[in-house]
This record gives structure tokens, sequence and C-alpha cells, in this order.
């Protein structure tokens, strides 16, 4: 039987396996989110052999952003990073160098719940930050070193 999103289940959970054709392997996790409609959201994770040529691990994880901007930091030689707004989130997330404001002042993405942007990034030694409009929202970082 397939899956059919039309009749969304709030328990609903698919994990998939995809294999590129140079042998790269994601896991995608689709799960739905009671707390915002049964919004379908994702999680993933990356094997070590989908890395990209010359990265060699992934690093990251949760920041809390309200409405003085706070730095995200990385670990390492950055090849690239991810950002996502947590889906959960109800304001809006900026995003830039220092400076950025939650008016939108010096960013260069602006996300909405649930939303991601990546960067090539090779200099983690130049701070990202975030600004919210509102408090304790949450941001997803991860980067590939």
């Amino acid at each position: 039987m397939a899956d059919d999103i039309s009749r969304f289940d709030p328990n609903y959970e698919k994990s998939l396996q995809v294999v590129s054709s140079v042998d790269s392997e994601t896991s995608l996790n689709l799960k739905g989110d009671p707390t915002n409609n049964n919004a379908l959201y994702t999680s993933s994770t990356v094997s070590s052999s989908a890395l990209p040529s010359g990265a060699t691990g992934i690093n990251g994880g949760d920041v809390t952003v309200g409405t003085t901007e706070v730095a995200m930091t990385f670990t390492g030689v950055t090849k690239s990073v991810s950002i996502q707004s947590k889906v959960t989130n109800t304001g809006s997330i900026w995003v830039g160098l220092t400076g950025v404001t939650n008016t939108g002042g010096n960013a260069f993405a602006q996300l909405s719940p649930g939303q991601s942007v990546s960067i090539d990034l090779d200099d983690a030694s130049a701070a990202l930050f975030a600004i919210s409009d509102i408090i304790n929202q949450v941001v997803y970082t991860s980067a590939l070193t």
C-alpha cells in the first residue's frame, strides 16, 4: 500500500534510503509534527561515505535565538554550513554577519519556521549570526568539515 500524504496520520513516520550514482547513501526520516497541524518535517543523517570529497565530518547543534544577535560558531575548517529554523518557531529568523538586525538589516537570509539555508563557507573564523523578532526561537546548525 502506497503512502498517501493527503490522508495524513499524525503518527506517520517513513524512513527512506537514498543511494546516488556514486554510491553515497543518505537516510531521510519523514515525521509528522502534531504541534504544527501535522506538517511533515525531515530529520536526516548522512553516512560518512556520502560526505563530499575532502570532507571528514559533520558538527553542529541547536542554538537559542532571541531579539539580540547570537553567534553561531562551527568547529574545524568548514566546507559548507546549514541553518534551519525549528518548525515550531513562531517568529522569523534573520541570518547574517555581525550587525544583523531583527528587521532584516545586514541579513543575507530570512527564515520562516521550518525553512533552511545552506552556504558554502570555507572560513569558519568569521562567525555567522542569527536574530529573531521574538525570544526563545531555535535554529539547528550543521557544518561539513
